[in-house]
């Protein structure tokens, strides 16, 4: 049982770590709200993932900040380093599960010994 959980988790940080890397660039703002309810704790419920774009002479930055807003409009900074840890590893926990359960699901059970009539001593 060590070898499959060994490959599945090989893949799975392999996996995980190209869509953790891509996902800053691609769907961040909309995967980061699924983190609020670790990070938001009362009465700051509501996650917004705010954008902010830089512009230097090295080219153009964009930092993302995951905020937690109460009714009010009062807020608090939750960052971008938790909530892509916690997204990341995630995407290493599912990705190592759905490989795992594809590998068990392929193994195929061997063959009996085909009966020959031979009598063991």
């Amino acid at each position: 049982m060590p070898r499959p959980f060994i490959s599945a988790l090989g893949t799975g940080v392999a996996a995980g770590s190209i869509v953790s890397f891509v996902l800053p660039l691609a769907i961040w703002p909309g995967e980061a709200g699924l983190t609020a309810p670790l990070f938001c704790r009362a009465p700051y419920l509501d996650p917004m993932v705010v954008s902010d774009t830089f512009h230097d002479s090295e080219g153009t930055s964009v930092n993302y900040t995951l905020y937690c807003v109460s009714e009010r409009g009062a807020l608090t900074d939750e960052g971008f380093v938790l909530p892509f840890l916690t997204l990341f590893a995630a995407h290493i926990v599912l990705v190592t599960a759905v490989v795992l359960v594809a590998m068990l699901w392929a193994r195929t059970p061997s063959d009996p010994p085909a009966e020959s009539g031979a009598v063991e001593l």
